[in-house]
């Protein structure tokens, strides 16, 4: 497997690897794409069907693709994590009223 980075573009290109799979399963990732991907042993990774064959993602390179993704549906100057707190202490304080929560009594006052 070769990977040459770009350096004037920082771009990464890679070219098909052939590898083996061994007892119980097991695949090797060589040397030189899991320098390139910035793996190491007992990191993990993201195997999905994809097509017909399959892809190995990092777990960071997942979370990205899939910040990118629901990132166009949040709207400028929304604070996401703000919006989730407070429906979360919404549904907190209306599951303490149904059930007469000390909590909620000491709230009110």
């Amino acid at each position: 497997m070769l990977v040459e980075m770009d350096i004037k573009n920082d771009v990464w290109h890679s070219h098909p690897v052939k590898v083996r799979i061994a007892a119980g399963g097991r695949v090797v990732i060589p040397a030189e794409v899991r320098q390139g991907l910035g793996v190491s042993e007992g990191d993990e990774l993201l195997i999905t069907r994809d097509g017909d064959g399959i892809r190995i993602t990092t777990v960071k390179q997942a979370v990205k693709e899939v910040q990118t993704f629901f990132g166009q549906f949040k709207k400028p100057g929304e604070s996401v994590v703000d919006e989730f707190l407070a429906e979360r202490n919404e549904e907190a304080y209306k599951e303490d009223r149904e059930s007469g929560s000390k909590r909620v009594r000491e709230q009110r006052k």
